[in-house]
């Protein structure tokens, strides 16, 4: 009898919440939303959003058009912001689709695709008017031909992640992705279409031949356009010196296969000839690089890298070569320690992976900028001599929920100073849009346009 109340609360508090999250939103993301939030077993969180998305994704995939809403009381606002403008437009729908969601634009359309893979489109003329509404436009695609898989044999959250990227160059779409060939074979593709917003046939523009015997969000998966007709690309070390499930291979599987073999394709930053689809490494010794752009005006690469626990890195590239390959370090050098640590039970970790406290003393490339504790960082971009970095993370007091502005030299190879502003919700993306920043908040399910004054 007590086991069936508890099923029966359980399930009210499911039920309710759902409705609560999706009708209603979490609009006061604040730092006592938070603060609650931690409080919660983990196990808990987890089969309620496991719950929540398995009940909104019996729906979501047949919605044609989605309406994001203005905000009318902006939570976000916080003393950094009060003399900025920065508007939110809301879809509850998308918290549990994904709940990753990542932007593009043409010349002529903003476009979104969630981390499911459902693909929406909206004129970048109404994505700028201020109106009340946002009415994206689905888009049909073939992506689930490449997807199905993941229907069988991973958690809900993992099924609704494998989307890690979505880039426009020309007339061209590239969605970066991880395919399931088999519950043992993970592994990085990308594909490409034509633009049509009715719909848009993908084809396997280049796979990864390397198997992954489980799912890993440390993928990295981001492509940004580069010189002389190529494209960036970021490819993260899969967990090879975290994640136990590898120790079945032994305890030297680490120190074969991480960020700093050459014969492996994990831990690294590669360039892509658009034409030939041939890979030449520009960087090694990354553990799970998830933003990157190209300043061409100063031929630098910039990188934001997730760290262990702790050490999320931001890493510049200065005239970046493949004949003269950088390397940033990891697993030799890290400003994070091993998950664990300091639990007599990971030491041996330190071993192949000693995490040495500077990066220079061995000969690789200092961050120039890193964070202790981790901020979860995402994504940045670069408008004029401003750097943008986001993140992700769950809290706030460690530095996490917020986006960063980086005030750079005129030569860009310096940071003059570094500001913080308190978001509130993760981070998953940013988007530059002429004069405008374009973020998504995967909170809330929240699209935030942002406007940065360019004469402070």
């Amino acid at each position: 009898m007590k086991k069936i109340i508890t099923i029966l609360i359980l399930f009210f508090i499911l039920f309710f919440g759902s409705i609560y999250f999706i009708k209603y939103n979490v609009e006061n993301n604040t730092s006592l939303f938070y603060k609650y939030k931690r409080m919660m077993p983990k196990s808990l969180k987890t089969d309620i959003r496991n719950f929540l998305t398995k009940l909104n994704n019996i729906y979501i995939y047949n919605i044609e058009e989605f309406e994001f809403e203005k905000r009318t009381s902006n939570n976000l606002s916080n003393i950094d912001f009060e003399q900025k403008e920065i508007i939110l437009y809301t879809n509850s729908k998308l918290i549990f689709t994904g709940p990753r969601a990542y932007l593009s634009s043409n010349e002529k359309n903003f476009f979104l695709i969630t981390g499911t893979g459902i693909m929406m489109h909206l004129p970048i003329v109404d994505l700028l008017s201020k109106n009340d509404k946002l009415g994206f436009e689905k888009i049909e695609t073939n992506i689930e031909e490449f997807t199905s898989n993941y229907k069988t044999g991973l958690s809900t959250y993992s099924q609704t992640s494998f989307i890690k990227n979505l880039f426009i160059k020309d007339n061209q779409m590239f969605v970066s992705l991880v395919i399931k060939e088999n519950d043992a074979c993970f592994k990085h593709s990308i594909l490409s279409g034509e633009i049509n917003l009715d719909k848009i046939n993908f084809e396997e523009f280049l796979t990864i031949n390397e198997c992954r015997i489980f799912y890993s969000n440390y993928v990295g998966g981001n492509l940004i356009d580069y010189k002389d007709n190529k494209l960036l690309y970021t490819i993260g070390d899969w967990s090879i010196c975290e994640d136990l499930r590898w120790l079945a291979n032994g305890k030297e599987f680490c120190r074969k296969n991480n960020a700093q073999n050459m014969n492996s394709f994990l831990g690294k930053i590669y360039e892509i000839d658009l034409k030939t689809k041939e890979l030449k490494i520009i960087s090694i010794g990354h553990d799970n690089p998830q933003g990157i752009l190209y300043d061409k005006d100063n031929d630098i690469i910039f990188s934001t890298e997730h760290g262990p626990m702790g050490g999320d890195e931001l890493n510049m590239n200065v005239n970046p070569t493949t004949s003269d390959i950088k390397n940033y370090g990891y697993p030799i050098s890290s400003y994070g320690e091993h998950y664990g640590y300091p639990n007599e039970e990971v030491m041996f970790k330190y071993e192949e992976a000693p995490f040495y406290k500077s990066h220079e003393d061995y000969g690789f490339v200092e961050p120039i900028d890193y964070f202790v504790p981790s901020i979860g960082i995402s994504d940045l971009t670069l408008v004029k001599d401003k750097l943008y970095v986001t993140s992700l993370g769950a809290n706030i007091d460690e530095g996490d929920l917020s986006l960063y502005e980086y005030e750079l030299s005129s030569d860009h190879k310096k940071i003059n100073s570094k500001k913080r502003y308190k978001i509130y919700e993760r981070i998953r993306d940013i988007h530059q849009i002429d004069e405008y920043l374009v973020l998504f908040l995967e909170t809330t399910g929240t699209i935030a346009i942002y406007k940065p004054s360019m004469t402070e």
